[in-house]
């Protein structure tokens, strides 16, 4: 639904423990669907295959307006 999403997003959101969102994540962080990326003391978990269309959409975008 976002291009990224927060351990505390996924426990809100799911209605699970910090430990569960965390090992929910990691184990979507493994097999390649998210890249987590640290930001200051935040992790943040992105969505490769969103982010990947977002960022096409983009630039498709600012070629049509060129």
């Amino acid at each position: 639904m976002h291009p990224y999403t927060k351990i505390e997003f996924v426990e809100r959101d799911l209605k699970v423990s910090r430990l569960t969102a965390t090992k929910y994540l990691e184990a979507l962080a493994g097999a390649g669907f998210v890249q987590k990326v640290k930001v200051g003391r935040s992790n943040y978990y992105v969505n490769l295959a969103l982010n990947s269309v977002l960022i096409r959409e983009l630039h498709e975008s600012k070629g049509a307006n060129q």
